[in-house]
């Protein structure tokens, strides 16, 4: 698809991850500066979302309740804590837990990326789609937007409940894995569709030229039938002009012959001399 790279925001991005993957083809031709912009708003809107979920189980506990906690600082120091006002500890520690899944997260989907487009060119060398690996790198980052979005709504739903899911982690890849050969596939049709058009504007191109072809020798027969007419009716009148003149030369000749005609001829070069 023809869109302007820059026209296209991160929500739109977004949108077209998880409900057009027949939009990827475009995702694989970009730049790889644009996926990894995008991959960094992602890792960090997860991890402000997901920092929700563990600050809120940070505010219920109890710090007198923690004998680990009572092992590690004295009781004036849980005393100085707890006089400090909790909507201010629960910022900085909210601030300090973004920033750190942040980081730890950007490198545990980068991996995730990493072996995502190593089975997505294995999968493209079986399908027999020539990616380069920067396509399908870019497309792989694209295609764990909806995973990082349900693994972040898990854990703040996790947070808040306790609510757990056995073996969401092979959800998580299988989900990504999905639309990454759903996209592969589509890219694939999309190039036998352009094949199929190309071969067929090619033959149209072929039956243009040899449509032209044939009109220009049509032309040059046609020029070269005139040509010919025109070299026959030349050598025509040439004949009959030749036939003319020995004609003409005949009936003098006979006429010079004959008394009357030499008579004739004489008085006529008589009367042309008097004349002069």
């Amino acid at each position: 698809m023809e869109q302007d790279s820059k026209k296209v925001s991160f929500l739109k991005r977004i949108k077209w991850s998880i409900f057009n993957p027949e939009n990827y083809d475009f995702f694989a031709v970009e730049k790889m500066k644009k996926a990894i912009a995008y991959f960094t708003k992602i890792v960090l809107i997860f991890a402000l979302v997901t920092s929700i979920g563990i600050t809120y189980k940070f505010t219920t506990i109890d710090f007198r309740s923690m004998p680990e906690l009572q092992e590690i600082v004295t009781e004036e120091t849980i005393e100085y804590i707890e006089s400090i006002p909790r909507a201010e500890i629960n910022a900085i520690f909210y601030f300090i837990s973004a920033t750190y899944l942040f980081i730890v997260y950007y490198v545990i989907i980068a991996v995730d990326v990493l072996l995502l487009s190593l089975l997505g060119y294995i999968t493209s060398r079986i399908a027999k789609v020539a990616l380069k690996y920067s396509a399908i790198a870019n497309i792989s980052i694209y295609a764990l937007t909806l995973p990082v979005i349900l693994n972040a709504i898990y854990i703040v739903v996790n947070s808040f409940t306790g609510f757990e899911i056995k073996y969401f982690q092979i959800m998580y890849n299988a989900v990504a894995y999905i639309y990454l050969v759903t996209a592969i596939l589509m890219i694939k049709s999309e190039m036998i569709k352009q094949a199929a058009e190309l071969a067929k504007l090619e033959e149209e191109q072929k039956r243009i030229r040899e449509e032209l072809a044939r009109q220009e020798e049509e032309k040059k027969q046609k020029e070269e039938q005139k040509r010919k007419e025109r070299e026959e009716e030349k050598q025509k009148k040439e004949q009959e002009k030749e036939k003319t003149n020995k004609n003409k030369k005949k009936e003098k000749k006979e006429s010079e012959e004959s008394p009357e005609g030499s008579m004739a001829a004489k008085k006529l070069d008589k009367t042309c001399k008097n004349e002069n």
